[in-house]
């Protein structure tokens, strides 16, 4: 199996985790996207809505086969992306992952806890926007030298290798956040209404 993980607070979730999660499908010909909603994330002060109000609010936003809404770190006691991998990969061994992100993420990755570590043990994929170029060479994950880069221009099913960063252009990106949803609700009902997935 090759299994996308869409990880974080989703307080809320909206398009944008859709969008991301149907591009990481059909870039990398994964079988699944499991969304892993987190109890709390560890870089965020910020207190989310109750996990099962999150988990509800995914259930009703996702009509896909293909992913899953999970909350298997409060199961396996995590909320540490590196140790949630750990966990993961040693609970199913023949599955084969990649973790998921937006720009934002692969750019403040080097803040997280065991990033370095992270890196070692799962494939990342990192969709970006235009200018795609000048925003991944600021990027400080490029600067671990240990660490391949692939720039993806086409889909396929890449080895989902550990030690090795896709980056996926995208030409339509969802410009919305939970923290914007949370600060200006009218502005996403808006953008919500707009939006054909």
């Amino acid at each position: 199996m090759r299994i996308g993980l869409l990880g974080g607070s989703f307080n809320p979730p909206h398009e944008g985790h859709m969008h991301i999660s149907l591009a990481a499908l059909k870039a990398l010909q994964l079988d699944a996207v499991w969304w892993l909603v987190s109890p709390q994330n560890p870089i965020k002060a910020d207190k989310p809505l109750p996990l099962e109000e999150r988990m509800s609010l995914c259930q009703s936003l996702v009509d896909h086969p293909k992913i899953l809404i999970s909350d298997i770190e409060k199961d396996l006691g995590t909320n540490i992306t590196y140790h949630s991998v750990k966990k993961l990969k040693a609970a199913f061994p023949k599955t084969n992952f990649v973790w998921i992100s937006g720009m934002d993420n692969a750019r403040s990755l080097h803040q997280w806890n065991s990033w370095q570590e992270l890196l070692g043990e799962i494939s990342m994929l990192h969709l970006t926007r235009s200018p795609a170029s000048s925003l991944v060479q600021s990027c400080p994950l490029r600067m671990l030298s240990s660490q391949k880069h692939v720039f993806l221009d086409k889909s396929g099913a890449y080895p989902l290798t550990p030690g090795t960063t896709y980056w996926m252009m995208q030409k339509k990106m969802v410009d919305i956040s939970s923290t914007e949803i949370r600060e200006n609700p009218q502005r996403y009902q808006a953008l919500k209404g707009s939006l054909m997935l």
